[in-house]
């Protein structure tokens, strides 16, 4: 593996800081990335959401588009796209208590009026009641079978409903391109567990890699059934992690994984090759700097683009794989 390039996509600028990095790869090979855009570091700041893409491998990006506005006095949180050939599906939260989907047919230039999904969620969690919603944050997977998989995390504090702890898991899936949207089971098996991203392997199987707030520092692994629930989850104590969210993307017959190195603080962010028994292969150190990152492939998979947080800003690098 070898870097190839750097390259700043988000500059904070007019905002306090750019983060909660998401990426994905259209079969035309058009880069889409996306990200928040705050006001203020709280989660709960004023949020924007942006857009930028490239169409050249991410030599050039396009200027800098807010696909979803927080007015000036909104969060708008946790953007996550799906990208299924040259569609894209989009999904986002205001206030961590509503969640939104738009599509786009022509590589994110136009877009559909949003849907509210929140009724609907409410209706399938049932006796579970949340004060918090969030989806991914990162990506989302068109499955080999055309399904659409969105990891989502909940919360319910009853002291302080903007907690986002004690949280727990679940999937959100469309069988129909979008049209209609159904939650799998929720599960709390581990200890606070949140942000987490999904990936299928060539064999058909589905795995989640998982953020949790456990005694040991490492990542959490799940198989997903073929309801969409979660089982056979267990820690992975091959992948060290700080409590962050990180990459996870399908790669020949294992994996791709990009998080901070380090049980302890948000540094050293690496891309590890994992087998499909999570064994690391190969690792490259990115960044000495790190935090949330995401990562996506081109069509021909010999090239891996990761979009992490590096101080305020959001920067994208290239691997050669």
């Amino acid at each position: 593996m070898k870097i190839l390039n750097y390259k700043t996509v988000f500059a904070s600028g007019t905002y306090e800081r750019a983060r909660i990095p998401g990426i994905v790869t259209l079969s035309s090979g058009t880069i889409v990335s996306y990200c928040e855009l705050r006001q203020s570091s709280d989660d709960w700041a004023v949020i924007d959401i942006g857009m930028r893409k490239s169409t050249d491998g991410g030599e050039t990006f396009s200027g800098l588009k807010i696909l979803v506005s927080g007015n000036g006095r909104d969060t708008v949180n946790n953007p996550l796209m799906i990208a299924q050939g040259n569609t894209l599906h989009f999904l986002y939260c205001i206030n961590y208590r509503r969640v939104f989907y738009m599509k786009s047919t022509d590589e994110g230039d136009s877009w559909s009026l949003p849907e509210e999904l929140t009724d609907c969620i409410k209706a399938q969690t049932k006796d579970f009641f949340w004060s918090c919603i969030a989806t991914g944050p990162c990506h989302g997977i068109s499955l080999s079978d055309g399904a659409l998989l969105v990891p989502v995390w909940l919360s319910f504090n009853k002291e302080d409903e903007k907690s986002h702890h004690p949280s727990v898991i679940a999937l959100l899936y469309s069988r129909d391109n979008g049209k209609s949207w159904s939650m799998g089971e929720i599960s709390g098996e581990l200890s606070d567990p949140s942000e987490f991203s999904v990936a299928e392997l060539s064999d058909g199987r589905i795995f989640a890699n998982i953020r949790h707030e456990g005694d040991k520092r490492c990542r959490a692994i799940a198989e997903i059934n073929e309801d969409f629930s979660l089982c056979n989850i267990r820690l992975c104590e091959s992948l060290p992690d700080p409590v962050c969210c990180a990459g996870f993307i399908a790669f020949r017959d294992g994996f791709l994984f990009t998080n901070c190195n380090s049980v302890n603080e948000r540094k050293n962010l690496t891309l590890k090759v994992l087998t499909p028994d999570f064994s690391v292969t190969r690792e490259l150190l990115l960044s000495e700097d790190g935090g949330y990152s995401d990562i996506s492939l081109s069509p021909d998979g010999k090239r891996a683009f990761v979009l992490f947080e590096k101080g305020k800003n959001l920067e994208l690098c290239v691997i050669a794989l």
